[in-house]
């Protein structure tokens, strides 16, 4: 059977399906994702790609048309370097417009936060959830010199500064955290608006001296707090290398109370009594995206083989060369029930240099949101609505 995604290409559906079942293994059964050659990178980028403009041409009449406005079809994407051509549709129209490649029933809405009327609306099936969720997985390269040979499930902990899935109401750095539950015992620490901070230093205490791996994740506001709290009642822990905290979201708007990245990680290595920085770790993901890149050991982004990032030049949208600043955009294809090929709201940059992990492939820092923007990151927004105790 062939599928005509546009006038003049045919693609088979059966090529569709290989190339998805190629992405499945690569999320949920490699470990080493950056052991890969730089070349073999970009080609793989090519053909999973391809396959999911094909999917969402095929499936999604505002795509289709977008892309036919632009005057874009899939052969143009018969070489590499198409790719830089894929109509990719800017992250405020999720604030505008239901996004949808699959039927209404077969999803899950989520939501950003922000101010009245500009949340942005992502409808997730079941299979782009679970590689989201594989994008994290414990077992991954990325985390082994944190983890080491330590089963979370039978030796570790989560300590969750935020909501648990019940109660995370939209916010969609909450969920993400949630994720943690899949691969660890859990707890979190957010009920009824409040983080409880006092609880936490218990459990954590209760933990290490039990020998158990403690993990604590949540928004970087959030640990902060929980480490000032711990300076104001003179507490201090002695986790050694049976520690780590993983931060995601961005900080409150009041910059008296913010503390850069190398901050954080100094007074949680002070704190927690932690043996190196390196287990201080950040992740970067937005609602819009399907993909969460992981902080390595040296603090830097690592970008997973399969997604394509594009730094463009906010003035006319060309690509930037290596390492200069611009508007970043995203080609991923792990999404099947929308298109997630985005233009972001977020100036930053990316190098393709082998990293000092040893880890080839793309890394990437964000840098600051557009100022124009009106929309609140997820972590502010559940920072204005919790009190701490």
């Amino acid at each position: 059977m062939t599928t005509r995604t546009d006038a003049g290409h045919p693609l088979s559906g059966v090529l569709i399906g290989t190339e998805f079942a190629e992405l499945d293994r690569l999320i949920f059964e490699d470990d080493d994702w950056w052991s890969m050659a730089s070349a073999d990178q970009a080609a793989l980028r090519h053909r999973l790609i391809t396959a999911a403009v094909a999917h969402h041409l095929e499936h999604n009449a505002d795509y289709r048309g977008f892309a036919e406005a632009r005057g874009f079809a899939l052969a143009d994407l018969d070489e590499p370097a198409g790719l830089l051509n894929v109509p990719q549709f800017p992250t405020r129209l999720f604030k505008r417009v239901d996004v949808r490649s699959v039927p209404a029933q077969d999803c899950d809405v989520f939501k950003s936060s922000g101010t009245s009327g500009t949340q942005s609306m992502v409808w997730r099936d079941e299979p782009s959830l679970e590689r989201l969720a594989g994008s994290l997985r414990p077992e991954g390269d990325i985390w082994v010199d944190l983890y080491g040979d330590i089963d979370l499930d039978d030796d570790g902990e989560m300590f969750h500064l935020g909501p648990n899935r019940r109660e995370a109401d939209g916010v969609w750095i909450s969920y993400i955290m949630t994720l943690v539950e899949m691969f660890a015992s859990t707890r979190s620490y957010v009920g009824d608006g409040v983080l409880r901070l006092h609880d936490v230093v218990r459990d954590l205490e209760g933990a290490l001296a039990d020998g158990r791996f403690a993990c604590v994740a949540g928004p970087p506001v959030f640990v902060a707090a929980l480490l000032r709290h711990m300076s104001d009642n003179s507490v201090k822990l002695s986790a050694g290398d049976r520690m780590a905290v993983i931060t995601g979201g961005g900080w409150k708007k009041d910059e008296s109370t913010r503390l850069d990245p190398a901050q954080l990680r100094s007074l949680a290595v002070d704190t927690f009594g932690l043996a190196s920085q390196s287990q201080v770790r950040d992740v970067f993901n937005q609602v819009e995206l399907n993909t969460a890149f992981i902080e390595c050991e040296h603090h830097r982004k690592h970008v997973p083989p399969w997604v394509e990032v594009i730094v463009r030049d906010p003035r006319d949208l060309s690509p930037v060369p290596a390492g200069q600043a611009g508007l970043m955009s995203y080609l991923d294809p792990t999404a099947r029930s929308y298109p997630c090929f985005l233009l972001a709201e977020d100036f930053g940059s990316a190098e393709t240099d082998v990293c000092p992990c040893g880890r080839g492939g793309t890394t990437v820092e964000i840098h600051r949101r557009m100022r124009t923007s009106t929309h609140h990151g997820c972590a502010l927004r559940l920072a204005e609505t919790v009190r701490t105790t």
